[in-house]
């Protein structure tokens, strides 16, 4: 199964690094708020790279000519709820970040780079519930993985640890790469994924993500259920588990 996924943070490469870890609040709406009144960052700062964005949206409009499987969400986690179960995947994800490690062990100063990713690898591998920043290392240690293209941004520090995820993960199933280095030349896909990252992208660029979905919705004569953007992956699978957990005795 081929799969193309756009997130469009990768469109903020030249300031994203600037604020990616400032102020983060669960919700986004109030973390803008909040980086727009209270600190000295202004709109004007959140500004896109526009070859990056007409890359992502004319690479969509080509991909869903031949594709009628077409989703969109807010977190990238949303992207599992159709592929979660297909095997063989063939991903190319054009992303800010590589989606591959969230680095939520990071928080412990006694372990060394590679160790907070080997026990996050670790924690895939035993059943834990993937989330946005790790959902392709996720499918890779269930045998969901054929190949992963990450088309990134020179900028994103994530590239960092490309060496690792290569050397000791995936081998040649892992590619980390740059849209100038590396061109698409079949550009029919299975399923097509478009995800607006609201933490990452400003909201004053939210209307991009608007864009998106009305393509979709002219070329395909379709209505995207707005609905269904509300519901993360990673959450419902969560309370999921809860639920399995409390009633099983009685299912």
């Amino acid at each position: 199964m081929r799969v193309l996924s756009i997130d469009l943070d990768y469109i903020m490469s030249p300031v994203i690094e600037l604020y990616n870890e400032v102020g983060y609040q669960a919700d986004p709406i109030a973390r803008w708020k909040n980086l727009f009144d209270n600190t000295a960052f202004k709109e004007s700062h959140f500004y896109i790279d526009q070859g990056n964005l007409i890359y992502c949206y004319d690479l969509f409009l080509e991909a869903i000519k031949n594709c009628s499987s077409v989703s969109f969400g807010y977190e990238h986690d949303s992207i599992l709820k159709v592929i979660a179960n297909e095997k063989n995947l063939e991903i190319i994800n054009i992303d800010h970040h590589d989606d591959m490690f969230h680095g939520y062990h990071s928080y412990n100063q006694s372990l060394s780079d590679d160790e907070i990713l080997e026990l996050e690898y670790k924690d895939l591998s035993n059943g834990c519930v993937p989330n946005e920043g790790n959902w392709g290392a996720w499918l890779h240690a269930n045998g969901k993985l054929k190949s992963f293209t990450w088309i990134g941004n020179t900028t994103s520090r994530n590239k960092d640890r490309s060496d690792y995820i290569t050397k000791n993960l995936m081998g040649k199933k892992y590619r980390a790469t740059t849209r100038d280095d590396f061109y698409i030349f079949d550009k029919k896909f299975d399923h097509v994924f478009v995800c607006c990252s609201p933490q990452y992208l400003p909201k004053n660029h939210w209307h991009y993500f608007t864009m998106f979905i009305l393509a979709y919705e002219v070329f395909s004569k379709k209505q995207v259920n707005l609905e269904s953007l509300n519901k993360k992956y990673f959450v419902e699978k969560i309370h999921e588990n809860v639920t399995d957990e409390i009633f099983q005795s009685l299912l």
